[in-house]
């Protein structure tokens, strides 16, 4: 069957264009067609016949950063959306992707693989919802550039197409570099690291336009110069191609960005490669700690969003650096600007959704319930909808889009008007857990996929009470930028905890820790249970958990939590979490149950505060102090409340404790614990010291 692509093929690589090849029917018959397709140097990603070597589907994708004249992605495995985004991106001009499924009709009732990651147990599959695929065949069989090969009635549909006047091509210059603008955006590189004053670079473009080639080659012929270079991406394949255009040498190195941070690497130069999927407090620690940085980042991909990057760092590059410099590149280099397959993929997986800008309210706003069947038959609506997810939060992914639309446990609102949309908020369904599966879970033998909230309850914290609650999880909560900082979230966090307080027992979230989410959260009343021990991979901060009860009889059994929580906290903070900063801790504590302290600690307090008792000696009744008055401690003026913490808590040394609060030494810094214990033991109302 290939010759009946032969000459398509010709015409594809002389136009610089790539199709998808639709081949529907059963499985084995669709592997067999698929075969004699097949080229040398393709890629077959799924079950496939022994003659190609085919290659499992799998989360860690091994092949990105290549090229391939002919991909093959049988679905019948299961249809990733994450998969299909990364795959189309790995064919080359005049190539084919070619996707396997079931004969059209089949498609709402295909048991798809995929559809595991969406439920709990794997017995539930059968709750999922078809709209995802029913989105993707009515995409598919809507766009003209889709090939369809349906072996069921044995039709082809696979137009020749036209063949143009000249052929495309795609010639280096001197430099390496594959068009003018892929030139200037190497060029603003060396510049940013031969510049007398340091500034950052943002390089945009989506992809197969060459920003990280660019980077690659102006690393290149930095190297050559004795220049030191750091790279830094979300993960070392990311910058793949970086590293390939820029060549083995001495002086390159690469580091995760958490490393980074972790330990002091000297650089002249820092890339950072796909920037809008590392989050944006990582890169802001990064720019102050090298200044000349380099960020190259795709404007709509499932690397993450530019447009979400332009909000979170570029506004804030330009406030802290008014230096900073922007290049975009437009031009696509690995395939030509009438390529059909790439803009079908956006469509497919709304990598380009972008969401408007709403009016201000005219009328107070309302939250919405809707469902995924009405986001089915409502495009603009759904674009609308993920594109404001994709602004609010870097990790939104295609596959978040599946999980919208395919799972049975998922709630959709919306926070709008008559007019426009001004957030939205994903709420997952947990819970409850069978009483034998949660005593496995708490044992440490069982891990079922999801239920976040309960597992993280019974697995982390013991409490086996916990399997027997409902909970929501709000997964994604999101107001526009522009309508932020109006008390827009407060408020549509009010509405939904008004309208489940009849539907379920809790309400809960658990997100990267930082000061101003955990403030926000504890601002509507929410109480923290949990905190991790180790900082999360993706995000780099350590992940809170934080719940609301949703009826009074509830609350005895949150503060429970609420309170074992704080009492353990002090123990991780000598140990494991003695590096976590002081603006995390603070949000966490709430006044305590404690035993109130023994006339003994009082006088040892007073010893300390008003006479001459060391610090040391006072250790035990100070920490005492600070339990019992979790409250009143997180109260303190911010740098009276760290220095506790970082001494009493986390055992700090002096040296460290004098550098951190510019302090003279020690003799300075135990002055000032005694200000601040004096402080934390004043009654309400008294003046208390200075801040």
């Amino acid at each position: 069957m290939s010759h009946l692509f032969a000459e398509h093929y010709a015409r594809l690589l002389h136009r610089g264009e790539r199709r998808l090849l639709l081949l529907t029917g059963e499985e084995l018959a669709c592997q067999q067609h698929a075969e004699q397709l097949w080229l040398s140097g393709g890629l077959w990603l799924g079950n496939g016949p022994d003659s190609v070597m085919s290659q499992p589907m799998q989360h860690t994708m091994s092949w990105l950063g290549q090229e391939y004249p002919l991909v093959i992605l049988n679905a019948f495995c299961g249809l990733s959306p994450d998969m299909l985004g990364a795959v189309g991106g790995t064919v080359r001009a005049g190539g084919l992707l070619v996707l396997l499924m079931p004969p059209l009709a089949d498609w709402p009732q295909f048991a798809d693989p995929d559809y595991r990651r969406y439920v709990s147990q794997p017995e539930e599959v059968t709750r999922c919802y078809p709209h995802f695929l029913q989105r993707l065949q009515r995409l598919l069989t809507q766009d003209g550039s889709v090939w369809h090969w349906d072996l069921s009635s044995g039709t082809l549909h696979h137009p020749l197409p036209e063949l143009p006047a000249a052929e495309w091509q795609i010639i280096p210059d001197r430099t390496g570099c594959l068009s003018t603008e892929q030139h200037h955006a190497r060029d603003a590189v060396l510049a940013c690291a031969m510049a007398a004053r340091p500034y950052p670079l943002v390089v945009m473009a989506d992809r197969g336009r060459g920003k990280s080639a660019a980077l690659g080659l102006a690393a290149q012929q930095l190297l050559a110069q004795g220049k030191r270079i750091i790279v830094t991406a979300p993960s070392q394949q990311s910058a793949r191609t970086l590293l390939q255009h820029a060549g083995q040498h001495p002086a390159l190195f690469f580091y995760s960005p958490e490393a980074l941070l972790e330990q002091d690497v000297p650089a002249d130069l820092l890339l950072i490669d796909e920037a809008a999927a590392i989050p944006a407090a990582l890169l802001r620690q990064l720019q102050q700690r090298y200044q000349r940085v380099v960020y190259a980042t795709t404007i709509h991909g499932y690397e993450g969003s530019g447009h979400g990057f332009e909000l979170r760092m570029c506004r804030w590059l330009a406030s802290q650096w008014p230096q900073w410099q922007q290049v975009t590149l437009t031009a696509p280099l690995r395939w030509a600007a009438s390529d059909p397959l790439e803009p079908l993929l956006a469509r497919i997986l709304l990598l380009d959704a972008d969401a408007c800008e709403p009016p201000a309210p005219a009328s107070a706003l309302k939250a919405e319930w809707i469902t995924s069947a009405q986001l089915l038959q409502d495009e603009d609506l759904l674009r609308q909808l993920f594109g404001l997810l994709i602004l609010a939060h870097y990790q939104t992914s295609p596959t978040d889009l599946r999980l919208l639309l395919d799972c049975p446990d998922i709630e959709i609102w919306l926070w709008r008007d008559e007019v426009a949309i001004y957030g939205v908020a994903l709420l997952m369904r947990e819970g409850p857990i069978d009483a034998a599966l949660a005593e496995q879970i708490r044992a440490g033998r069982r891990r079922p996929r999801g239920q976040l909230l309960p597992q993280t309850l019974l697995a982390h914290c013991g409490y086996l009470a916990a399997a027997g609650y409902r909970y929501l999880r709000v997964m994604r909560i999101a107001i526009h930028p522009a309508c932020q900082q109006q008390g827009q979230g407060g408020r549509f966090i009010a509405a939904l905890t008004a309208h489940y307080r009849l539907h379920a027992d809790f309400l809960g979230c658990s997100f990267a820790a930082t000061p101003e989410l955990l403030h926000f959260w504890r601002k509507q009343g929410w109480q923290a249970v949990r905190l991790g021990l180790s900082k999360d991979v993706a995000t780099g901060c350590h992940a809170a958990v934080l719940l609301t009860a949703l009826r009074p009889e509830l609350q005895p059994q949150l503060s429970t939590w609420q309170q074992q929580f704080q009492q353990q906290l002090p123990v991780w903070l000598a140990h494991i979490l003695s590096d976590l900063a002081a603006d995390i801790i603070l949000p966490l504590l709430q006044p305590a149950t404690s035993e109130p302290l023994t006339a003994q600690e009082q006088q040892d307090l007073l010893a300390f505060t008003d006479h001459h008792r060391s610090p040391d000696h006072s250790w035990p009744a100070v920490t005492r102090a600070m339990q019992v008055s979790a409250g009143e401690l997180a109260q303190l003026p911010a740098a009276m409340a760290a220095l506790l913490i970082q001494r009493f808590w986390q055992g700090k040394s002096w040296a460290w404790l004098a550098e951190q609060h510019q302090l003279a030494g020690q003799k300075a810094v135990v002055q000032q614990l005694r200000r601040a214990v004096k402080r934390l033991l004043s009654p309400p109302g008294c003046s208390g010291e200075e801040q």
